[in-house]
């Protein structure tokens, strides 16, 4: 069993807001009236929010992760989240996007390489590996 605390895991906001921007851009190219370009404008400033909202709902602060060997426990003061990691976990260069399934529900949960030491992040990269690839069982 291994226990790790996140501590200052933010979200990168850099590639959404440039998703969003060059949508815009493309939109705005190909839209002939300013009227036109300003609602393009407002849907994605709109849809852009409750993207990052969403987000940042899957995108605890802080908390304490406890691994074990097939399940994983995340706990902080307003997110409890417990269950087994699913294929559908990624990994992805600076950080992990958990997919846990828990009793009666499934949940994403996005771990930053930043928020936790580099032994943890190894370590939950190894989970990570383990759920999305099958553990082997040896008899």
């Amino acid at each position: 069993m291994y226990r790790f605390t996140v501590v200052n895991n933010k979200a990168e906001h850099q590639p959404i807001v440039l998703f969003f921007c060059l949508l815009s851009v493309v939109l705005g190219l190909y839209l002939s009236s300013f009227f036109s370009v300003v609602i393009c404008l407002t849907i994605n400033t709109i849809a852009f929010y409750w993207v990052w909202q969403k987000i940042v709902a899957i995108h605890p602060d802080n908390g304490v992760i406890i691994l074990e060997p097939k399940q994983i426990r995340f706990e902080n003061e307003s997110l409890k989240v417990q269950g087994q990691l699913t294929p559908k976990t990624k990994i992805l260069n600076t950080s992990v996007w958990l997919h846990v399934k828990g009793f009666n529900k499934r949940q994403w949960l996005i771990i930053s390489a930043k928020g936790v030491d580099k032994q943890s992040y190894a370590r939950l990269k190894r989970a990570a590996l383990i759920a999305i690839n099958g553990e082997v069982e040896s008899k």
